[in-house]
């Protein structure tokens, strides 16, 4: 009876089969079909999404085809990223400020994050001096000022000076010039600290003072040393000039204590604004 049940069950699987329209194989294909239209779909539906979102959502996400540089010169995204590569410069790395500078640096050396230095009341260092800054400080000097400068030692170093045993007839003196934002100022000519004769060396205190205008930032001192004698004077000045930057920041208290040594003499002098 079981044996009879069986072979009426393969009986109507093999009718079934047989009166189908499509083979196992067929549908089986069909599905396969389906399946990669759908797979296809979807890639498509993706890759308009993705093209719907801007390049600075791209930066954002880290998915841009463009560069960290790109984007973080563009759109400020992966900017840390491109300031760990050796091709980012010093500045760019203040700009953004993803480099291990200081905001002193940045600002004394770049220009960039000098509101950060601005507002902090520490002593900090700049290019050429050392200054106090507050919040209402500014780089310029926003009045006047005094400049006292005193000559402090004067040196011969060369032997080939006009005189008695080659000792020379020295007559020194400064020459100020003043900056405004890079733009030439003030041209101050001071009379002469020391005039001596036959003389190697000489150390003292002789002082001078000057004004310096308003909206000044930057003072360049620059020693003439001149060899005196009755027919023509010789030139000894070396040309060599010391310049400091931010000058308002500078309290009376902050010498300047500068120096020029060259192979003809060596001079050394000191100055504070007031």
């Amino acid at each position: 009876m079981k044996a009879l049940k069986y072979i009426t069950l393969l009986m109507f699987v093999f009718l079934f089969v047989a009166c189908s329209e499509e083979s196992p194989f067929e549908v089986a294909e069909e599905d396969l079909n389906e399946a990669e239209e759908l797979a296809e779909q979807k890639y498509n539906e993706s890759q308009r999404a993705e093209n719907s979102v801007s390049e600075e959502e791209k930066c954002r996400r880290g998915i841009s085809t463009y560069s960290d540089d790109y984007c973080c010169t563009y759109y400020g995204e992966r900017c840390s990223y491109y300031s760990s590569s050796s091709y980012m410069s010093d500045a760019d790395k203040c700009y953004y400020g993803t480099g291990d500078y200081s905001a002193d640096y940045c600002c004394t050396y770049y220009g960039y994050q000098c509101a950060y230095v601005y507002s902090s009341s520490s002593s900090r260092y700049s290019s050429s001096s050392y200054y106090s800054s507050s919040s209402s400080a500014v780089y310029y000097l926003t009045a006047s000022k005094t400049m006292k400068i005193t000559l402090t030692s004067y040196k011969q170093v060369s032997s080939d000076w006009d005189g008695f045993d080659n000792a020379g007839d020295p007559a020194v003196s400064f020459n100020i010039y003043t900056y405004s934002d890079g733009n030439a100022g003030q041209t101050i000519s001071t009379t002469t600290f020391i005039s001596k004769e036959d003389t190697r060396s000489w150390s003292g205190s002789v002082s001078k003072t000057v004004t310096i205008n308003k909206g000044v930032d930057q003072i360049e001192v620059c020693p003439k040393v001149i060899d005196v004698d009755v027919s023509s004077n010789d030139i000894y000045t070396s040309g060599n000039c010391v310049t400091v930057s931010n000058v308002g920041y500078l309290k009376s208290t902050d010498v300047k204590q500068q120096s020029d040594n060259n192979k003809n003499y060596n001079l050394e002098w000191e100055w504070y604004l007031y």
